[in-house]
C-alpha cells in the first residue's frame, strides 16, 4: 500500500497513486518521481510475468512431481504396512497347512486338499522368472523326480509370475514332472508369509526362497526359509531334508 502525501488516501499501487495526483494534485513537485516508480513497477510486473511464463511448464512438472511422489510415498507406506499386518498372522512352520487352489501351466486347478491321504506335497515359493537362480533350482529339483516319488513327495513350485508367461518357460526349459502354478495375485504367498523383508528380496510383490513340506495328513513338517540372502540351495540337500522331515513326521 501507498499513500498520498498531501491527503492521505492509500493506493494499492504507484500506477493508482499517479492518476490521484494527476486529478487532485495536478502541480505537484513529485508528479516527474511518480512516473518513474510507476515505469518501474511496470517493468518488474512484465519481468515477473515473463518468468513465470518461461518456467510455469517446470514448476508445473515440480509439482506434479512432488504430487507423484507424495502418492507413491503414501502407497508403498499402506502397502508395507498392510502385508506387514498380513505376514504377522500367517502360518508357522507346525501345524494345518491352509487349503488353497491356484492355476497350473499344464491346465486346470492345483488344490492342495485334494493330496491329503494320498501324497506329501513339498511347495517351493520362488521369486520365478525375474530370478536365474530359481529357475535353476526348479530345474534341478525336476531332474532329481524320482528321489521325491520314492518318498511320495509331488513338487509343487509357486511363483508370482502371470500365468502366460509362465506357461511359455515352463514348455521351453521349465521343470516337466513338478506342478507349476502361477500365484499372481500373491494371496497364498500372503496366506503362507513368504512376503516379509526378512524372507524375499522383493518383499511386497514377490515371495521369497522358502520350502514347505505338508505331509499326508494336511500338517506342516518342515519349513525352511531361505532368502533373502540365499535365492539357490543344493538339491540334494533339500531332498536329504526332506526324508528326515518325513522319518521324523
Amino acid at each position: 500500500m501507498v499513500d498520498c502525501g498531501r491527503c492521505h488516501r492509500k493506493f494499492d499501487s504507484y500506477s493508482g497513486l499517479l492518476q490521484h495526483y494527476k486529478v487532485k494534485h495536478p502541480n505537484a513537485t513529485n508528479l516527474k518521481d511518480l512516473e518513474r516508480q510507476v515505469r518501474t513497477e511496470q517493468d518488474t510486473q512484465e519481468l515477473v510475468s515473463a518468468s513465470l511464463h518461461s518456467h510455469g511448464p517446470s514448476k508445473t512438472k515440480l509439482i506434479a512431481f512432488s504430487l507423484i511422489v507424495l502418492i507413491a510415498v503414501s502407497v508403498t507406506a499402506y502397502v508395507a504396512f498392510a502385508l506387514k499386518e498380513v505376514v504377522t498372522t500367517t502360518v508357522s512352520a507346525k501345524g494345518v497347512a491352509p487349503d488353497f487352489s491356484l492355476p497350473e501351466v499344464n491346465g486346470g486347478t492345483f488344490t492342495l486338499s485334494d493330496y491329503r491321504g494320498k501324497s506329501n506335497v513339498l511347495l517351493f515359493f520362488n521369486e520365478g522368472l525375474s530370478c536365474a537362480p530359481c529357475l535353476q533350482q526348479m530345474q534341478g529339483l525336476d531332474q532329481l523326480n524320482a528321489d521325491f516319488a520314492r518318498m511320495n513327495v509331488v513338487v509343487v513350485d509357486v511363483t508370482a509370475d502371470p500365468l502366460p508367461l509362465l506357461t511359455d518357460w515352463t514348455r521351453s526349459s521349465g521343470p516337466q514332472d513338478a506342478k507349476v502354478l502361477s500365484d499372481q495375485n500373491l494371496a497364498v504367498s500372503k496366506m503362507y508369509g513368504m512376503l516379509g523383508p526378512d524372507v524375499s528380496m522383493m518383499p511386497y510383490s514377490k515371495p521369497g526362497h522358502t520350502f514347505v513340506l505338508v505331509n499326508t495328513s494336511g500338517v506342516i513338517v518342515w519349513r525352511q526359509d531361505y532368502g533373502p540372502s540365499n535365492m539357490f540351495v543344493p538339491n540334494n540337500q533339500i531332498v536329504a531334508l526332506v526324508s528326515k522331515a518325513l522319518g521324523a513326521s
